[in-house]
């Protein structure tokens, strides 16, 4: 199971303190039973089960949704988001 040390420690992009600081922010949050929602997520609508927060203009930290909760992912560029949306999209028999 990723957790989000894991995530930021392997993450190719340069990812700022104050970046980092949120991104630990939203984990701990979700762990304590707070709706995404209260805190910025957005529902991958091509993706089911995927939720997305936005850390500053550049970086997304996207997390999956599951019966225990919620894991964090991946960390991506906004760039990189669409190829990532791809790569996991669920194929339509």
């Amino acid at each position: 199971m990723n957790t989000i040390e894991h995530i930021l420690a392997n993450c190719p992009h340069q990812v700022s303190p104050c970046h980092q600081c949120k991104a630990i922010e939203i984990d701990q949050a979700l762990q304590a039973g707070i709706p995404f929602t209260a805190l910025g997520g957005k529902r991958v609508r091509c993706r089911n089960g995927l939720v997305r927060f936005k850390l500053g203009c550049a970086l997304r930290l996207l997390y999956m949704t599951s019966v225990y909760g919620y894991s964090p992912q991946s960390l991506v560029s906004r760039q990189c988001f669409e190829r990532e949306l791809k790569r996991r999209r669920a194929l339509k028999p």
